[in-house]
């Protein structure tokens, strides 16, 4: 069988991520990323009143007309976590093909709120749910067959896809660190790794990604960032000015440690910003987190300003706005 990789998208740059994998006649697409530098550069620009072609020529999607080049059928369009470098042109690219998405649940609810929002390109895709651990069979062929190992990454729900095939596995290992011991879901599966670099004919090819390979040494666990933040925390358990705390919106693990310190140092966690709302609120509502049932989350522009207001009259040395 003839194995064929395209790199598409996010070779050259942080961002756009998107590698199509051709076995015999069957392609898998592997993410469909967006580069937020390059929307940023143009202000006032609202990606989703753009054509898909202004978006390829701004550099901001893959540009996915090489997919012509490959003789075989897109039978699975697979994000493997959900930051926007991965989940984000899915919403612009993803009609072109009549495959399935298929992502994590976490992943699949943000990729459906994207296109729920996003109705230019009338993206009507099935939207598919696999776990980490679990396979597919890919095509008609019954020699190729897609599996998910578990990875731990700053987003929960995060996998890395292996592409099983009679020649071997190509595993599209992009974005992941090694934490064995994460704050949230389950440690990085580094056994099935193992295994697979063994079964049959071994790993054709392993794709990786990652934004320090360049420096020495290895990225700590989410549980020693959660020690030091706690450290932090207490510390300033007497003092009676205000504190806002920040963080990426989707580091699910982070979030919690926040909530949960400031609980601890006598202050009310509030969530503001549409961001955070979004992923915190999703995490929680697929049962990846529980939050305390006082928490509010706030992503209007005009509720945070209420909020602030609020935390403002009330006593800032109450809450701690996250």
């Amino acid at each position: 069988m003839e194995i064929e990789i395209a790199t598409i998208g996010g070779y050259e740059e942080v961002g756009r991520q998107c590698t199509a994998v051709r076995a015999g006649e069957d392609v898998v697409i592997f993410d469909m990323g967006l580069n937020l530098s390059k929307v940023l550069l143009h202000d006032n620009v609202e990606t989703e009143k753009l054509h898909s072609l202004d978006l390829i020529d701004m550099g901001a999607i893959p540009d996915d007309r090489v997919m012509s080049d490959l003789e075989g059928d897109v039978q699975a369009i697979v994000p493997t976590h959900g930051h926007l470098d991965h989940i984000g042109a899915i919403s612009k690219l993803a009609h072109r093909y009549n495959a399935p998405i298929v992502a994590t649940p976490f992943t699949i609810e943000l990729v459906k709120q994207q296109i729920q929002g996003e109705q230019k390109f009338g993206v009507e895709n099935d939207l598919v749910k696999m776990d980490a651990g679990e396979t597919m069979s890919i095509g008609d062929s019954g020699q190729v067959e897609l599996e998910f190992v578990n990875v731990t990454h700053s987003i929960i729900d995060a996998i890395n896809p292996v592409l099983h095939t009679p020649e071997g596995a190509v595993v599209y290992g992009l974005d992941k660190r090694m934490d064995h011991t994460p704050v949230l879901g389950d440690p990085i599966d580094m056994e099935r790794f193992r295994e697979i670099g063994r079964e049959g004919e071994g790993v054709l090819a392993y794709i990786e990604d990652c934004t320090n390979a360049g420096r020495k040494g290895r990225t700590p666990s989410e549980s020693v960032a959660r020690r030091h933040l706690k450290d932090v925390m207490y510390s300033i358990e007497d003092y009676d000015g205000g504190i806002v705390a920040t963080t990426f919106s989707s580091h699910i693990a982070r979030v919690k440690s926040l909530v949960e310190f400031a609980k601890d140092i006598g202050r009310q966690p509030v969530l503001l910003g549409r961001s955070m709302e979004k992923y915190s609120g999703t995490a929680e509502r697929l049962g990846f987190v529980d939050f305390p049932e006082d928490l509010g989350m706030y992503g209007h522009r005009k509720s945070v300003d209420r909020t602030f207001k609020r935390i403002m009259e009330e006593g800032k040395e109450n809450y701690l706005p996250v």
